[in-house]
């Protein structure tokens, strides 16, 4: 039995990223800032800033900006709704607000009052910065756009 193992147990089995849970019981007023992924279940009245995945329970509210890697809404948003990646709106999702993401799912019943847009390259958390798109030269012809 050797007194120092070749592989560290560190390396081999990392840390888990963290996961933070407001329960149905739970209703905060303010901002939320995580580098982690946040499930909300209950009621929060202000935004929401992740560096993972948020998720809104059905049954849960938001009155609030939220803005993530990835979001999947089965509950109530009211506020613009911003994904580095992917927005999932379930079947009992509600947004009143914009949404603006690379890709949008939205399942048969879930609602949006609002307007969305979709960005296939990659933004910032805060939607602030994206990388430069336009469409080919040919497109936009065809589009009856400039093709210059």
């Amino acid at each position: 039995m050797a007194l120092f193992p070749k592989h560290p147990v560190a390396a081999r089995d990392p840390q888990p990223v963290g996961y933070s849970v407001f329960d149905t019981q739970m209703s905060v007023d303010g901002d939320v800032e995580t580098d982690a992924s946040l499930r909300i279940d209950g009621r929060l009245r202000g935004s929401v800033r992740s560096a993972g995945v948020v998720v809104v329970a059905a049954g849960a509210a938001v009155i609030g900006d939220v803005a993530a890697r990835e979001i999947i809404v089965g509950g109530a948003i009211t506020g613009n709704v911003t994904a580095t990646q992917r927005i999932e709106l379930q079947e009992s999702a509600v947004v009143t607000g914009d949404i603006e993401a690379s890709a949008i799912m939205i399942q048969e019943g879930g609602s949006v009052e609002g307007r969305m847009t979709i960005h296939p390259t990659s933004m910032t958390v805060s939607g602030t910065e994206r990388a430069a798109t336009s469409a080919a030269p040919h497109l936009r012809a065809a589009l009856g756009g400039n093709a210059g």
